[in-house]
């Protein structure tokens, strides 16, 4: 009983191994992760990110008026930073590439809560930047999980 419980244990090992890599975890993380209490080693659950990136796209794509007539801005200011709070949660326990990703979108983001604060036409670029640079990494991100 006791070889049987072993062969369980190890094969059960080898499954959780494989779903770590194919997340993009590295060896050289794992210590972290496991001190860090990381219940999920995917970007925010089955398709986390990829919904919360989509989620980020669509709430910024309904400011883009507001935006562009430069009024209310204090209000999409506050929304573009519970933006970057919830992504920030999805991407928590992601891989160094995803992480890495995802810290491009925050820089993104933190400039369009910049520029907001200041107003004028700029905002509306970098908004746009925003939701370019979003829609690129969740692309990739699907891309990641087609070829799963």
């Amino acid at each position: 009983m006791a070889r049987l419980a072993l062969l369980v244990a190890i094969v059960a090992l080898v499954f959780s191994w494989a779903a770590y890599r194919r997340a993009g975890g590295e060896l050289k993380e794992i210590w972290g992760d496991a001190t860090r209490g990381a219940a999920s080693f995917r970007v925010g659950g089955p398709d986390g990110g990829t919904t919360a990136l989509a989620q980020a796209e669509s709430r910024l794509l309904g400011h883009r008026a507001e935006v562009a007539g430069d009024r209310n801005l204090g209000s999409v200011e506050r929304d573009v930073a519970e933006v970057r709070q919830n992504l920030e949660r999805s991407y928590r326990n992601a891989g160094a590439a995803t992480r890495e990703k995802w810290q491009e979108v925050d820089a993104e983001l933190n400039r369009l809560e910049a520029q907001l604060k200041q107003g004028g036409a700029s905002a509306l670029a970098t908004l746009d930047s925003a939701v370019a640079k979003i829609r690129s990494v969740a692309g990739e991100e699907k891309e990641k999980k087609d070829e799963r």
